[in-house]
């Protein structure tokens, strides 16, 4: 048993049971007690134990409550991220998919544009092909009124008269062939027997003298026919080439205008070679300006370190593109853009690596290289095609035979 001392005198104490009380069935209740004789002090010791206890279990308790509330601050923190992230990723998806609308609109209008302009160019196209079949069709009534010495009207009606006697003769022709098919067998299915053949020939060929037999001047006929079989090889491979575009705006008077024909006269972007010799020439004008103003004199042996000499190299290059777009004004050639685009290019550079300090230099440089960008888009351009390339003034006699 372990001696307890007084903590006031130090002396050992006396340890006994001593009654507190009763319990609710009478029974007694009993505390241990250290009892000091010398103190006269005592010490409920069963009650101290009880107080340590209970400050054990509230610290105990304490504890818990302290881990459940960071256990619960963690879960709440972790449940705030993961709101967070889930709210960042629905806002993510959303801009992907805003944009993603956003672009497919775009596409699509930009699509719709390009198709817009596509129909906008296609009618221009066919609008012009109109006014250049007119514009034919009153040179051709012209030039036959002319020639037979007879009205515009009388023209006309000669050249409907053509296009009709023509167009019944291919029909006889077609028809003919359709029954003679339906009527003998053929060895083979794309080439027709001899005898066919021969059938389909005499009734164009009568078909061509029915026609020209409503012309009382033979021999303007004559001069027709011999016009025609030397440019017949050319006119078959301009309808070839041009089939596709008319077969959706052939109507009763498209197949009237097959004889008449348009030229173009001039050679494609002249006004656009006249305006740049023109713009060339004011660039030779200034730089020669700036170069006697400048000065041409330099006390070394290198004439191209004088200040003035650099404005007027650049001006003969000016010279010399003017000069070529001048004369080759009317020929339709790609070297009409080509070699004065060399020459634009060759004085740009010249021109930056010479500016130093003078800034008009510079500006000559920038001037130089946009007129070269301008020559090679209108040399590219040149080279897209005809616009206006139309069958010839008759048709063969016998074309339509071998196109069955």
């Amino acid at each position: 048993m372990i001696n307890m001392k007084c903590p006031i005198c130090g002396k050992d104490l006396d340890l006994q049971n001593k009654q507190i009380g009763t319990s609710e069935n009478g029974d007694p209740i009993f505390n241990e007690y250290a009892i000091c004789h010398s103190c006269k002090k005592q010490w409920n010791l069963d009650k101290q134990r009880a107080k340590k206890i209970a400050a054990k279990k509230a610290a105990e308790e304490k504890a818990k409550a302290e881990a459940r509330a960071a256990e619960e601050k963690a879960k709440a923190e972790a449940e705030a991220r993961a709101a967070e992230e889930k709210a960042n990723a629905e806002a993510a998806a959303r801009a992907a998919e805003e944009k993603a609308k956003a672009e497919a609109a775009a596409r699509a209008a930009e699509e719709k544009a390009k198709a817009d302009a596509a129909a906008r160019a296609a009618e221009e196209k066919r609008a012009a092909r109109r006014e250049a079949k007119a514009r034919a069709r009153k040179e051709a009534i012209a030039r036959l009124a002319a020639d037979k010495g007879i009205s515009e009207e009388e023209a006309e009606r000669i050249l409907k008269e053509r296009a009709r006697a023509r167009k019944a003769a291919a029909q006889k022709a077609a028809t003919d062939a359709t029954a003679t098919d339906n009527s003998e067998e053929q060895k083979y299915g794309n080439i027709p027997a001899e005898e066919i053949r021969d059938k389909r020939e005499k009734a164009v060929r009568k078909g061509y003298e029915d026609m020209l037999a409503t012309d009382p001047d033979s021999k303007a006929a004559k001069k027709k026919k011999k016009e025609e079989a030397e440019t017949a090889k050319a006119k078959e491979d301009v309808k070839s080439r041009k089939m596709d575009d008319y077969d959706d705006e052939k109507s009763s008077d498209d197949e009237d205008d097959d004889e008449y024909e348009y030229v173009d006269e001039y050679p494609r972007f002249r006004p656009g070679r006249i305006i740049l010799g023109i713009i060339s020439l004011l660039a030779f004008g200034f730089c020669i300006y700036k170069g006697f103003v400048t000065g041409l004199s330099t006390s070394g042996a290198d004439v191209t370190s004088a200040p003035g000499m650099n404005y007027v190299i650049v001006a003969l290059c000016m010279l010399v593109t003017a000069l070529l777009y001048f004369i080759m004004n009317n020929r339709d050639t790609l070297f009409a853009f080509l070699i004065p685009m060399i020459i634009y290019i060759g004085s740009a550079v010249f021109a930056f690596l010479k500016h130093g300090d003078e800034f008009e230099l510079l500006i000559l440089a920038g001037v130089s290289g946009v007129l070269a960008v301008i020559s090679l888009i209108l040399a590219i351009a040149s080279r897209g095609g005809d616009d206006y390339d139309d069958e010839d003034d008759y048709d063969d006699p016998f074309e339509e035979e071998h196109d069955n």
